[in-house]
């Protein structure tokens, strides 16, 4: 059973443990070159902000410098867009903490009474 067919319309709930990105020096500017959107993506570019707008997964905010968004034409015509965050990433405090163990999860997955699928099509603007 598909859980997602299309962009949730709201945010999911707060959660007591959030994930929290740790800067080494909070007043770096970065020098970004700014691209541009190709004229045959602009009305999904468009579509796709006001999507997530509505839902409030973004907010338009007035910045110093933010990160560019990239449009990126898929093979079959649609949008994808990714953020050019290299500068900023490394400017980060590098997260040490292992990942968990993936033995353990596939071995609780197949004792699971019931899964899902989930669409991941929108993960990264989440």
């Amino acid at each position: 059973m598909d859980i997602i067919n299309r962009t949730k319309e709201e945010l999911p709930s707060w959660r007591e443990v959030n994930h929290e990105i740790n800067l080494i020096d909070e007043n770096k500017q970065y020098k970004y070159h700014l691209p541009h959107c190709p004229r045959a993506l602009q009305e999904q570019l468009c579509e796709k902000m006001n999507q997530y707008i509505n839902a409030k997964w973004w907010e338009p905010q007035t910045a110093m410098q933010a990160a560019p968004l990239l449009c990126i034409p898929k093979k079959d015509g649609m949008l994808q867009t990714a953020l050019d965050v290299w500068q900023h990433n490394d400017n980060t405090i590098k997260d040490v903490t292992p990942l968990l163990d993936q033995e353990v999860i596939c071995k609780d997955v197949v004792k699971a009474r019931y899964r899902s699928k989930i669409d991941l099509t929108d993960a990264y603007e989440q």
